[in-house]
């Protein structure tokens, strides 16, 4: 049985007091992740700082790796005392990114808890021969379902249930609860479900690389995000400072920028479609806040070198 940490429990109560007063689970997810991005707004300032610092330096870092090149020993130095010269630490852009990785943890495991409770709590309901109500968002008919035209309305058995552990302190989220819904996916009461949802009868069904795509008769979503999710992620890489020091790094930079989006895809295609609606908003406030920090950056560039130039 799972725990949840204090700041998991505390962003879990935001996101379900948000989803309360708005009503709409998908506008919930977009409004917490906002909240989230504001609030780790100070760290990336202070990164892109450090950031637009090192790429002030650039040009005399390269002049020196072209320099030293055959002595690695010497290059290093030099470049310590550029920086020391400079004011400014290599590793000081990264610290507030690694500073914002427990909480960014902490809201995911928040809603994992969330929407798992939301798919049990529904399922439980359905055994009582309660009519769901869906989270609908948009063209998605329900966000705890993958945004795909594979992916069925309801859970279509057991496995999809796989990934789902008890938590302590969730009301819905009990051995016993998860037993019960599990069970019920593989019993016949379950099967008039999948008919009423189109989730027993598959259309469609083609090889795709290493895997078998089947379209159901009613699919949840029309694979959207997974397409946002990637294309978003590749435009916020393009707009972040170049900061690799070495030939090294600019190929690895250029490999994870067309590399994370295509893992972008993977994971939003088969998450949620309530995860896939926080990557996207993520990327999407992401790329608004860099282009807005460095704008900033940019005029106050050019506003030190107005004053420069009347001195």
């Amino acid at each position: 049985m799972a725990n949840m940490n204090f700041i998991s429990a505390f962003l879990k109560d935001v996101l379900s007091y948000i989803d309360q007063v708005v009503g709409n689970y998908g506008l919930s997810v977009i409004l917490f992740t906002l909240l989230i991005r504001l609030l780790l707004l100070p760290l990336d300032i202070k990164s892109k700082k450090s950031m637009k610092a090192m790429e002030r330096v650039r040009p005399e870092q390269e002049r020196l790796q072209k320099k030293y090149a055959q002595d690695k020993e010497k290059l290093n130095r030099k470049l310590t005392e550029l920086y020391k010269q400079e004011g400014i630490s290599p590793m000081s852009g990264c610290l507030p990114m690694l500073l914002q990785l427990p909480v960014m943890f902490c809201m995911f495991t928040a809603m994992r808890v969330v929407a798992n409770e939301k798919t049990v709590e529904m399922l439980l309901g359905m055994m009582n021969g309660v009519e769901p109500v869906f989270d609908r968002f948009l063209w998605i008919k329900n966000v705890f379902q993958p945004d795909a035209f594979w992916a069925t309305v309801i859970p279509r058995n057991e496995t999809a249930l796989a990934a789902i552990r008890a938590v302590n302190g969730s009301a819905w989220l009990t051995q016993e609860n998860l037993d019960l819904v599990k069970t019920f996916l593989t019993s016949e009461s379950y099967a008039p479900w999948l008919a009423r949802y189109g989730a027993d009868t598959i259309r469609y069904s083609a090889p795709l690389l290493m895997w078998t795509i089947q379209i159901p008769a009613e699919f949840n979503g029309l694979f959207i995000l997974p397409v946002l999710s990637a294309v978003s992620s590749f435009a916020m890489n393009k707009l972040q400072p170049q900061t690799a020091t070495t030939d090294e790094q600019n190929q690895t930079n250029k490999m994870m920028m067309y590399m994370w989006p295509v893992f972008s895809i993977w994971i939003c295609a088969s998450s949620t479609s309530a995860f896939a609606i926080y990557w996207v908003a993520a990327n999407l406030i992401q790329i608004v806040q860099t282009w807005a920090v460095n704008l900033y950056f940019s005029r106050k560039d050019q506003s030190n070198a107005t004053v420069k130039e009347v001195k």
